[in-house]
């Protein structure tokens, strides 16, 4: 649906209308996220497209139209996986919380057009109305990935954000509250590292767009609660797409994230050049 700027008129966030001209429509009918797609479609480097909240009019198969990648999995409540060049066997549709219906979504894909080579890769969206759920949703997703071994990699909305020296407060930023705190810790815990972390030195916002009184200056983003963990991998760079000047016309009330990651061989000497 997007996020209106503050001076804005022709356009609503406030409608799921993406289709029919004489009313007012949304982002998606605007054309504005589609726009920012054509970015991730161009470049062959980026093999998976993580969603969360698609729905409507940004559902999967209508993101994926844009794309035109090879797989884009089913969504559960807004959760899916697309991948440039398919999966090496069935997608993975695994429930962490049937309470709050939130899903962990993805599987092998294929890192190159003839798949000779996959990554476990997966998507997923944490919320919840209570202070435990959020944990109990990441325990379980720990747990899941687990038992897959090597390298692997789940990215997504996990709705936890953490304020300090490095990330600062500034206006409508809400306190840290404990289960999003416990939450950070047990993912890094687990031996995963944040992309954005290991390669920035600046706050890293992802969200809220075009917020009137937020943000600073205002309308400018404000949460850094969009994440890239990896295991057995080596972050080489992180970037934000889709990200409006602040109080502007916003694709999305999140920006997205793209991580560079490296797969270095066993064995392979520190610092020597790896495929």
């Amino acid at each position: 649906m997007g996020i209106r700027g503050f001076s804005t008129t022709s356009w609503s966030h406030d409608t799921l209308n993406c289709t029919d001209r004489s009313q007012p429509m949304n982002a998606w009918g605007m054309g504005l996220p589609q726009a920012q797609l054509e970015r991730i479609k161009s470049d062959p480097t980026i093999i998976a497209l993580a969603l969360q909240e698609a729905w409507n009019c940004g559902a999967p198969q209508n993101v994926n139209g844009v794309l035109g990648f090879k797989t884009a999995s089913r969504d559960r409540n807004g959760t899916a996986l697309l991948a440039r060049h398919g999966f090496a066997g069935p997608v993975q549709y695994h429930e962490i919380d049937a309470r709050a219906r939130q899903w962990l979504i993805g599987g092998d894909v294929c890192l190159e057009a003839g798949c000779a080579n996959t990554m476990p890769i997966y998507s997923v969206h944490f919320a919840d109305t209570t202070e435990d759920g959020v944990p109990i949703q990441a325990q379980r997703v720990l747990e899941f990935l687990a038992r897959r071994g090597g390298a692997r990699i789940f990215m997504g909305d996990l709705n936890v954000h953490k304020t300090d020296t490095w990330n600062p407060k500034v206006r409508c930023t809400a306190r840290d509250k404990p289960g999003a705190l416990r939450t950070i810790g047990m993912i890094e815990g687990a031996g995963y590292t944040d992309a954005w972390k290991a390669t920035q030195n600046s706050e890293g916002w992802t969200g809220m767009a075009s917020r009137p009184g937020c943000g600073s200056p205002a309308g400018n983003l404000y949460k850094r609660i969009d994440y890239v963990y990896s295991s057995g991998l080596q972050t080489v760079s992180t970037d934000r797409f889709g990200r409006a000047a602040p109080g502007g016309d916003a694709p999305s009330d999140h920006v997205g994230l793209i991580a560079e990651l490296l797969i270095v061989p066993a064995g392979a000497p520190p610092g020597e050049p790896a495929p």
